[in-house]
């Protein structure tokens, strides 16, 4: 089971070479070739090999297929040419935690209702909204879990193509960012509810609360944007010179959420309610002591994982202690190695993209 699953994620990463989509037309072919699964096992070596061997190459045809498949629908969300910079009204909820600069503001926009007539159908977009000259104060206007009216300006996402730069446009691709642009004061933005009734308001609200409460608790500590950064994921206010240190001392990784903290907090939440659990024997009864630990160690490990923003770090450890804590509650020893490929085999089907991201490899589990 381990090859297939490894043969699909390289089938994922596959397409992510590829300079252009395929056509769409070619997976239809892949029902076809699923036919393979029904061939029945060979008692003898060389035949089951192949079998095996075409198993394999279905696997990693699906992968491909799979996120092509995705990539076809991302793209197709883009903001058409003729509708670039072109008035746009739209209602959507802030899903992110808004950027403060010099020149304004930056937030993603999860657009429910577009307004303007005959207008395209966008999900996600990122906006700016610049500080006017003649403002007296320049404070962030638009919090995170926010629903909004903007009359927007959009262009579809480009980056450079510089060797070796930092990939804007595949960066906005993997996040589903269908446009860029900037707010129109005229008419006025009106802000529809101050907490959206929406799960992505609801966490972009919480992680904006927590990140306020450092703040407001640690005022100018040196080191309150690092705690921002391991607590809720946020690495933008840590300042220049921290970073820069961090860097050359080669622990900057450890300022982003990665497998070691996720892990901490679930061995610590699943180790405190075992101990609990032991002490209430009408509640060891019903279920061990073991797998209570086991639960609230997933339930601990998914709750900072949102929180933290769900960074691909982050959801492969999810997805490794989801698998470790299947195998305990079967009372199955279990496998790393398999658990590392159920979880790698996890992310990319949720994030076929995830397989181009340095951290991926990277961080430490």
């Amino acid at each position: 089971m381990r090859a297939y699953l490894i043969a699909f994620c390289l089938g994922v990463w596959l397409l992510q070479q590829q300079a252009t989509l395929p056509a769409a037309r070619g997976l239809w072919l892949l029902p076809l070739a699923s036919v393979v699964l029904l061939v029945p096992n060979f008692p003898r070596v060389l035949p089951e090999t192949l079998r095996r061997l075409a198993v394999a190459l279905l696997c990693a045809a699906l992968g491909f297929g799979w996120a092509a498949w995705r990539a076809g629908l991302q793209l197709a969300d883009r903001l058409p040419d003729h509708w670039q910079g072109v008035d746009i009204t739209v209602v959507g909820v802030v899903s992110d935690l808004p950027q403060a600069d010099p020149r304004g503001e930056r937030f993603q926009l999860d657009i429910e209702r577009v307004v303007t007539p005959a207008a395209p159908n966008l999900r996600r977009i990122q906006l700016a909204r610049y500080w006017l000259r003649d403002a007296v104060t320049r404070t962030p206007s638009v919090q995170a879990g926010e629903r909004w009216q903007f009359t927007v300006r959009l262009k579809r996402p480009y980056g450079t193509h510089n060797p070796h730069g930092f990939d804007l446009e595949a960066w906005m691709l993997e996040r589903g960012i269908a446009a860029t642009g900037y707010v129109r004061e005229h008419p006025l933005p009106r802000r529809l509810d101050a907490r959206a009734a929406t799960p992505v308001a609801w966490i972009a609200a919480t992680r904006a609360a927590i990140r306020e409460r450092i703040n407001s608790t640690l005022g100018d500590a040196p080191y309150a944007g690092v705690i921002a950064a391991l607590v809720i994921g946020d690495q933008r206010g840590i300042p220049h010179e921290q970073w820069r240190a961090f860097t050359r001392t080669g622990v900057n990784h450890l300022l982003s959420i990665s497998g070691l903290h996720v892990t901490m907090i679930a061995a610590l939440a699943g180790w405190v309610l075992a101990f609990g659990w032991r002490r209430w024997p009408r509640a060891a009864e019903r279920l061990p002591a073991r797998q209570a630990g086991l639960l609230a160690a997933v339930m601990a490990a998914c709750a900072y994982a949102v929180l933290a923003g769900f960074q691909v770090p982050a959801q492969r450890t999810l997805f490794m202690l989801g698998v470790l804590a299947l195998a305990f509650w079967g009372r199955r020893e279990p496998r790393p190695f398999s658990a590392l490929a159920w979880a790698l085999f996890a992310v990319l089907l949720i994030d076929p993209w995830a397989v181009l991201s340095a951290v991926m490899w990277n961080s430490p589990m």
